[in-house]
């Protein structure tokens, strides 16, 4: 069985570049491969697309808007939690230029940890799962590892419950990031991925105070006010942050919290590969 083609059932796509940048078209679910992505315009953002994997559900749904910075980038970096591991091996490295891509995630990666100036996280020594130490780069980049110029940031936190709170640890992260790697020439701000149409999946869901501690009040629900801080941040640096691309699951996973099937890992693999690609 394949994955998004270029015939059967139509996959999911992204949202459509800037100036000078087309859309990429559309993938179809069925026996291909998956469908080419757009190219970047001038200021513009690229598309990407993703079908099911042999199946007629549709695949993660992308959009982005234009605040792209231009590459190629020699290394770049994802700073995320144990939730990108899900997918990160799903294929992710074999899209994309792997020897340009590494990966640092700490379990527990939520983005009042990150912006913490006290937090052990940003060492790179130690176990991820715990909370005292560090966490190694995994998949070095071959050139540049120690001074990434890009990195594509997961935002997540399930205790901070306004827009104001997430603005304002989103800038304590930027300016940790920039603390750590001041070669940094542009950040990506995504979520997580989302619940099937942003409805929430874990009927036993209850942020705030707490909820980092585990699974069972989390959820893959994306509530509006987190859309609204990731933009405002994104608005108020656009010579160097930009909101990256949001990807929506085919299928709840049984209340466990923020965690998304193996199918559906495998398409979040896909769809950012298939993104970044176009955005190398």
């Amino acid at each position: 069985m394949g994955g998004a083609g270029v015939s059967g059932a139509a996959g999911a796509t992204s949202s459509t570049g800037g100036a000078n940048g087309g859309a990429g078209a559309p993938g179809a679910a069925g026996g291909g491969d998956a469908g080419s992505p757009g190219t970047a315009g001038a200021g513009g953002s690229a598309s990407a697309t993703a079908g099911a994997d042999g199946g007629t559900d549709a695949g993660p749904v992308m959009s982005t808007s234009g605040e792209l910075a231009k590459g190629p980038y020699a290394c770049t970096t994802y700073v995320g939690s144990v939730l990108t591991t899900e997918w990160w091996n799903q294929g992710f490295e074999s899209i994309v230029d792997n020897t340009k891509w590494q990966l640092k995630w700490h379990h527990h990666g939520y983005i009042q940890a990150w912006g913490d100036p006290a937090t052990p996280f940003w060492s790179d020594t130690g176990d991820p799962n715990n909370l005292m130490t560090g966490s190694p780069i995994l998949s070095p980049c071959a050139q540049n590892s120690t001074a990434p110029d890009r990195v594509v940031f997961l935002a997540i936190d399930w205790e901070l419950l306004t827009e104001q709170d997430w603005i304002g640890w989103l800038e304590k992260d930027l300016v940790a990031i920039k603390n750590k790697w001041p070669s940094v020439k542009w950040i990506d701000i995504m979520p997580t991925p989302r619940c099937p149409a942003n409805k929430m999946c874990n009927p036993n869901a209850k942020p705030g105070p707490g909820a980092n501690d585990g699974a069972g009040p989390e959820d893959c629900y994306i509530a509006p006010y987190i859309d609204s801080a990731i933009a405002k941040v994104v608005a108020a640096h656009p010579d160097f942050v930009g909101k990256g691309p949001i990807i929506e699951a085919t299928m709840c996973n049984g209340g466990y919290g923020a965690h998304l099937t193996t199918a559906d890992n495998k398409l979040v693999a896909t769809a950012m590969g298939n993104y970044y690609k176009a955005l190398p």
